[in-house]
């Protein structure tokens, strides 16, 4: 995936977040706000990693995989 600079230049970007897990906790017929309660994370935190606004930390892919009963390459990939 490309994106333009301000200056028109493109520069590469990477993809963000988790792509699997709003796919994985649907499947688990979970809502946000109740992966949020088993996990300690914040739902936005959620919202964002699903979006790609953020990107994860090890200690947010371990506890959603545990959570969600899937192995960690599961989110990533």
């Amino acid at each position: 995936m490309k994106q333009l600079t301000a200056k028109g230049r493109e520069k590469a970007s990477k993809s963000h977040g988790l792509p699997n897990l709003r796919l994985l906790r649907q499947r688990r017929g979970l809502s946000l706000g109740q992966l949020a309660d088993l996990t300690g994370l914040r739902r936005d935190t959620i919202a964002h990693l699903e979006n790609g606004r953020e990107d994860p930390q090890p200690y947010h892919v371990r506890v959603l995989a545990y959570v969600l009963q899937v192995r960690t390459f599961d989110l990533v990939s």
